[in-house]
C-alpha cells in the first residue's frame, strides 16, 4: 500500500508539471526560450521514477515520463509532435494524456478502412488467447529452475511482448475511453512481421517508434535514409540502456545498444537488397515471417536479455508479481 501511495504522489507531481507546461510554456513562442522554460520539467521527469521501489510501477513510469514524456516535451518546445498539432488546438486533458501516456489519436483518411491499424482494441478471442498464454508463461517463469535455460528465454520473449502490450493497452484504452478519443493501437501483431522494417517500423511498440521517427529519423533523413536509420537505432539503444539502468540499477554493459545498432545495420542491408531486387523477387510470407521473428528472438537471446538476467531483473519481477497476486487475493 505504501508503494501505491508513492505511485500516486509521483503521478500527481507529473500532472502538476504538465499543467504548468500547458498554461505557461505554451504561451512562449516555440524555440529556445520555450525549451528553457521546460528544462526543469525534463529534469523532474528524470528523477521522479526513482521514488518508486518496485519494477512493476517504476518500469512503466520510466517509459512514460523519461522516454515518452521528455521526448514529447522536447518536440513541443519547437512546435512539433502530438502536443502541437497543426489542424486543431489541444484541450487541457488531452495535453496531459498525449504528453506522456501511450496514446496516439487516430488520423482519419480516405484509406482508413484498409489500414492495418484498425483500432486500439483487439478482437476478444485474440486477447483471450494472449491472456491464456500470459498465464502459462507466468507459471513457467515461477518454476524456472525446472525449465531449460534456452526454453526459459523463449518464455521471457513471450512474457515481454504480451506483458508490455497489455500494460500499454490498458493505459491507452482506459485513457481513450475517458477522453472519448479514437486512438491507434500500440502494437500491431508483431509476430506477423514479414521483415525487420515491418517489425520495427509498423508493428512493434508504435508509440516509441513514432517518437523516434519525429525526433531522430526525420531530422537526419536529409542526409540519407541509411544515416537516419542508423541514428534512430543508436538513440533507441541508448534509451533502452537508460531504461535498463532504472530497472536493474547497475552500470550499463552496452549490450542492449549493440543489439539495436546490429538491427539498424541489418535493416540497412535489407533496404539495399530491396533496392537491388526492385520488386522482381520476394520471399513468400510463410518463409519471411518465421525468418523475421526467429532473427529477432535469437538476437535478443544474444544481446537483449543477458543484461536483465545478470542484473536479477527476472527474479525481482517474479517476486513482485507473486506479492501483487497475494495482496490482491488477500484483499
Amino acid at each position: 500500500m505504501e508503494e501505491l501511495w508513492k505511485f500516486i504522489k509521483v503521478w500527481s507531481f507529473a500532472f502538476i508539471a504538465l499543467s504548468y507546461c500547458y498554461f505557461v510554456p505554451s504561451r512562449i513562442p516555440k524555440g529556445i526560450f520555450r525549451l528553457l522554460s521546460i528544462i526543469p520539467i525534463l529534469y523532474l521527469f528524470i528523477i521522479l521514477p526513482w521514488n518508486l521501489d518496485t519494477n512493476l510501477l517504476r518500469g512503466p513510469t520510466t517509459l512514460y515520463l523519461v522516454w515518452l514524456g521528455n521526448f514529447n516535451l522536447l518536440l513541443f518546445s519547437f512546435g512539433k509532435g502530438p502536443l502541437s498539432p497543426k489542424d486543431r488546438p489541444v484541450s487541457f486533458l488531452n495535453f496531459l494524456a498525449l504528453a506522456c501516456l501511450p496514446i496516439k489519436i487516430k488520423q482519419t483518411s480516405k484509406n482508413n478502412n484498409n489500414s492495418s491499424l484498425e483500432s486500439s482494441e483487439r478482437p476478444p478471442l485474440r486477447l483471450a488467447i494472449k491472456v491464456l498464454v500470459l498465464g502459462i508463461l507466468t507459471i513457467g517463469c515461477a518454476h524456472k529452475e525446472s525449465i531449460h535455460p534456452k526454453l526459459l528465454l523463449f518464455c521471457y520473449c513471450g512474457y515481454l511482448y504480451i506483458g508490455l502490450e497489455f500494460t500499454l493497452l490498458a493505459v491507452g484504452v482506459t485513457t481513450a475511453k475517458l477522453l472519448n478519443l479514437e486512438t491507434e493501437p500500440v502494437f500491431d501483431e508483431p509476430y506477423f512481421s514479414a521483415s525487420l522494417q515491418d517489425f520495427w517500423g509498423r508493428r512493434w511498440n508504435l508509440m516509441v517508434t513514432n517518437s523516434l521517427r519525429v525526433i531522430v529519423y526525420e531530422p537526419v533523413r536529409k542526409w540519407g535514409q541509411l544515416p537516419a536509420v542508423t541514428a534512430t537505432f543508436v538513440v533507441s539503444g541508448i534509451m533502452h540502456e537508460i531504461m535498463f539502468f532504472y530497472l536493474i540499477g547497475v552500470k550499463p554493459t552496452w549490450e542492449v545498444t549493440l543489439f539495436f545498432i546490429f538491427h539498424g545495420f541489418c535493416i540497412g542491408l535489407e533496404i539495399k537488397v530491396k533496392k537491388l531486387v526492385n520488386g522482381r523477387w520476394t520471399l513468400p510470407l510463410m518463409v519471411s515471417r518465421p525468418l523475421t521473428i526467429g532473427f529477432v528472438i535469437l538476437s535478443s537471446f544474444w544481446l537483449f536479455f543477458p543484461p536483465l538476467i545478470k542484473g536479477g531483473f527476472d527474479e525481482k519481477i517474479s517476486r513482485e508479481i507473486v506479492a501483487c497476486f497475494n495482496y490482491v487475493s488477500g484483499v
